[in-house]
């Protein structure tokens, strides 16, 4: 399963709607959790500037995600995912489509992954008339 930021971002806030639905998805997950490197500079970013404890839970993250347990994967984009993601870019400029976004689209898209957590609607919209990959299957917690 390849992980957008919000899933991550939930499970270090218990106060998040998504917080619980999230953390479970993710620990029962029976498969390797795929991680797009601009996604976990993002995540990064977010957690240790909108957390009091943010420099902590970032950490916390990098810890689990280097590990070496074999449960996360961080896969850095090509040129390819690139140029894939400014076409993405591009043909969004009326609905804005963020790079990190397009790049999960990109990603997903190379990959051939089908499997794809995360909690923006926005992105969930925009993709499905855009990604190469059908069918899609986007895993939103319930809120």
């Amino acid at each position: 399963m390849l992980i957008d930021s919000g899933p991550l971002i939930a499970t270090f806030s218990p106060g998040d709607r998504f917080h619980a639905r999230c953390a479970e998805q993710l620990a029962n997950w029976p498969g390797q959790l795929v991680i797009p490197e601009p996604v976990l500079v993002e995540t990064c970013g977010f957690i240790r500037n909108n957390y009091r404890k943010g420099p902590e839970y970032e950490s916390i993250l990098l810890d689990q995600v280097c590990s070496g347990s074999g449960d996360f994967a961080i896969v850095m984009p090509t040129s390819e995912d690139l140029h894939r993601a400014r076409e993405l870019v591009r043909r969004r400029v009326n609905v804005p489509l963020g790079y990190v976004d397009a790049m999960v689209i990109a990603m997903a898209e190379r990959l051939h992954v089908t499997d794809v957590a995360t909690v923006d609607l926005k992105l969930v919209g925009m993709a499905v008339g855009l990604s190469k990959i059908k069918p899609i299957s986007w895993l939103i917690p319930d809120p």
